[in-house]
């Protein structure tokens, strides 16, 4: 019977519950860090290479020399992408220097290996070199920041969940409810429920759940006050209770 519900022991707290995390809980927390920490990483290596092709760019346009190379290969990468590339190598006072390149399709298919390739090198350095049959464009100097960026948006998506969990065990209310279905999804199955507003009225939820209970059985869902569409069956995944720092 409702009116005798009474909810799981440490959910009846007037106040502010103390919380902690699951196993789930911090894994998810752990691997957002690893991506924050990643899309540091990348913005320093990715801004760093930036700036080293714009400057070689630079160079090359301002103190590229001409010179005739000689193609070793043409062939396509063996990855997804099957990127189409020549090697080709070429000499500068008596040292060879050898490069590989990827080549627009339009002039990878006239390429042969043994023929010739103009290509411009800096003569400070003759390993900045290209082909000057294409461009070589440098990456734009904003990529970096918008990959790093999107890298830190995704970090803080995937804690979207536990930020949730974590008010609702905070501070949300717990109700009787009861299952209503179950759907099955490659990672686990869809808990439907139904469960008791403190005003009596009815509100429907869903939840993922490995092992759930069966239709008909009852359950405890913790829901927003504010917002009754956002609720959880208990117990969550990502927290936990914990005991209170004033408890004996």
């Amino acid at each position: 019977m409702i009116e005798n519900w009474t909810p799981p022991d440490g959910l009846g707290y007037s106040s502010l519950r103390p919380v902690g995390l699951t196993g789930g809980g911090i894994a998810l927390l752990v691997v957002a860090a690893m991506m924050l920490l990643g899309a540091v990483a990348a913005g320093i290596g990715l801004g760093t290479t930036a700036k080293r092709q714009a400057k070689d760019h630079r160079l090359l346009q301002e103190q590229g020399v001409n010179t005739e190379a000689q193609i070793t290969r043409v062939w396509r990468s063996g990855d997804k992408n099957q990127q189409r590339l020549v090697s080709y190598r070429f000499t500068v006072q008596e040292r060879a220097y050898a490069a590989r390149k990827g080549v627009p399709s339009r002039i990878w298919q006239t390429l042969r290996a043994g023929s010739s390739l103009p290509v411009r090198f800096l003569p400070s350095d003759p390993k900045v070199n290209h082909p000057t049959e294409w461009d070589d464009t440098p990456m734009p100097s904003w990529l970096p920041y918008l990959l790093s960026g999107g890298l830190v948006a995704i970090a803080f998506g995937i804690t979207i969940p536990l930020r949730i969990q974590m008010r609702l065990l905070t501070e949300g209310r717990p109700a009787p409810g009861t299952v209503t279905g179950h759907r099955r999804t490659k990672d686990g199955t869809i808990l439907r429920y139904e469960f008791v507003l403190l005003n009596g009225a009815t509100a429907k939820g869903r939840g993922q759940s490995r092992r759930p209970p069966a239709i008909g059985a009852p359950i405890c869902v913790l829901y927003d006050p504010e917002n009754p569409r956002r609720n959880a069956p208990y117990p969550l995944t990502l927290v936990k209770l914990t005991k209170s720092l004033n408890t004996p």
